[in-house]
């Protein structure tokens, strides 16, 4: 602006009335900092709804600490373009772990907020109950007490497709099966369906399988590793205390590598089995 410049020393000149005149405490420190350049906004999915709403979505794999800034900004950049639209924000978190995410900004005169929906908390039957084949392979994500179950109706529900047709479905069913750790159970029904292709050639799934064996392997190994500490951490806490009750051995059997080391260099002083197993 023309007068940008003269205008900033007249106010800076003048600022201890004008502050005065705001009712604002006295400056300490002016902090004349240039601010960075937002990086370009891309939201995953804005759309109008039937009802003139404007939806924003988010798909978040984990927590992200700044999330509520990110949807934030979203926001405004969503309102300026549809001042008069009223504006749905909703995260929606795929993660295996809790939600961490802070969903609101409550400030003085700042009062924001978004929904997040974590996928594990919603019924696989919500989506298993669906006339599309592209819906139902949702029902991966959600809750249910029958993983294998789910998969297997998924499946099932596909025969009629066409060979291409199936051999997309598959690859989202292989995607969501990995985010939820299911490899081998989406694997192994794969192979149970009477399929007219050879779903088992396809090189991208059969390295996520090999990928999925090795994890498997590795967390056998680990287990073995860990009941061979407990069962020497037992034999140690019986050699100075007798026999173990029945509550300290399924605590031995339920214990993390971590804990099972602790305890083992508590047993070492330790006057009672109470204080080895203290946390």
């Amino acid at each position: 602006m023309k007068y940008d410049n003269l205008l900033k020393a007249i106010f800076y000149d003048a600022m201890p009335l004008f502050l005065r005149a705001l009712r604002c405490a006295p400056v300490v420190e002016y902090l004349n900092i240039e601010f960075p350049a937002r990086p370009k906004l891309l939201a995953d999915v804005v759309a109008r709804l039937a009802d003139g709403k404007i939806l924003h979505l988010e798909f978040q794999l984990s927590n992200d600490p700044r999330m509520h800034w990110r949807c934030y900004h979203y926001r405004g950049a969503i309102q300026e373009l549809w001042e008069d639209a009223e504006v749905i924000q909703i995260v929606v978190y795929l993660g295996n772990g809790p939600v961490r995410m802070i969903h609101e900004i409550k400030k003085r005169r700042l009062d924001y907020s978004y929904e997040i929906v974590d996928m594990k908390e919603l019924p696989a039957d919500a989506f298993l109950d669906s006339p599309n084949d592209s819906e139902r392979v949702l029902a991966l994500l959600c809750h249910s007490e029958d993983p294998r179950k789910v998969i297997r109706q998924v499946l099932g529900s596909w025969r009629h497709l066409s060979h291409q047709e199936l051999l997309e479905n598959i690859d989202r069913l292989k995607t969501l099966s990995q985010l939820r750790g299911m490899e081998i159970i989406a694997f192994e029904e794969l192979e149970r369906m009477p399929f007219h292709l050879d779903i088992t050639e396809n090189l991208f799934f059969k390295e996520a399988y090999k990928l999925a064996v090795v994890a498997v392997e590795k967390e056998m190994e680990k287990r073995g590793e860990k009941r061979g500490k407990a069962e020497i951490l037992a034999m140690m806490l019986r050699h100075r205390f007798g026999s173990l009750a029945e509550p300290f051995q399924l605590r031995l059997e339920s214990a993390s590598t971590g804990q099972l080391e602790r305890w083992a260099i508590r047993a070492t002083d330790a006057r009672t089995l109470d204080d080895v197993f203290a946390d």
